[in-house]
């Protein structure tokens, strides 16, 4: 298991070598060989941070690196639809209805805010959303219904809905949209 460490870090020099760390991450957490990774959460915030770095997402890049105010973050919630529609097409994707509450589960974990912001499943948010879908929407208590935010598109801001969230770069932008608000309302 160090000597996979130190390979790692030597490797951290390129983008070209940032990908390859991706791609050790993932097999060795899916395979579970090395429990690094389930003892030393930093170490996958460093990877995190690092192919953020190398492929240029900064909205994850930044939300990783700071540290999200916990009593601002309990202020919001993150509704993932469910609804029949979002649910299929998630599995023509080969992805079942829970995919997109696990990985945003994960990016609150990172940002060490799993207990305070909530992430829950949620109902339609209107036919014409789950027809651009899935759906993603984010409250926040002081308002009634979902909230736009930063970073969404033109029709998402103007339904304040994300749509088409099924891929980790869609998951990165709403977390990194849902980071800068939280980091905003701190300010």
């Amino acid at each position: 298991c160090q000597h996979f460490m130190s390979i790692l870090a030597t490797m951290a020099s390129s983008v070209r070598a940032a990908a390859s760390l991706l791609i050790a991450v993932v097999v060795v957490t899916q395979h579970q060989r090395c429990h690094a990774f389930q003892t030393a959460p930093s170490l996958y915030q460093q990877s995190s941070r690092l192919l953020s770095a190398a492929t240029g997402d900064q909205d994850t890049a930044l939300s990783s690196n700071k540290k999200l105010d916990k009593i601002i973050a309990q202020q919001f919630t993150i509704q993932v639809c469910t609804s029949t529609s979002c649910c299929k097409k998630l599995q023509n994707l080969g992805l079942d209805q829970y995919h997109l509450l696990g990985e945003l589960y994960e990016k609150a974990k990172i940002d060490n805010i799993e207990t305070d912001l909530i992430i829950e499943d949620g109902g339609c948010r209107g036919g014409k959303n789950c027809k651009l879908g899935p759906c993603v929407a984010v409250l926040h208590e002081d308002f009634d219904g979902s909230v736009a935010l930063e970073g969404m598109g033109q029709s998402e801001f103007n339904e304040r809905v994300f749509h088409g969230v099924s891929m980790q770069d869609d998951v990165d932008r709403v977390w990194g949209c849902v980071a800068n608000a939280i980091d905003l309302m701190a300010d």
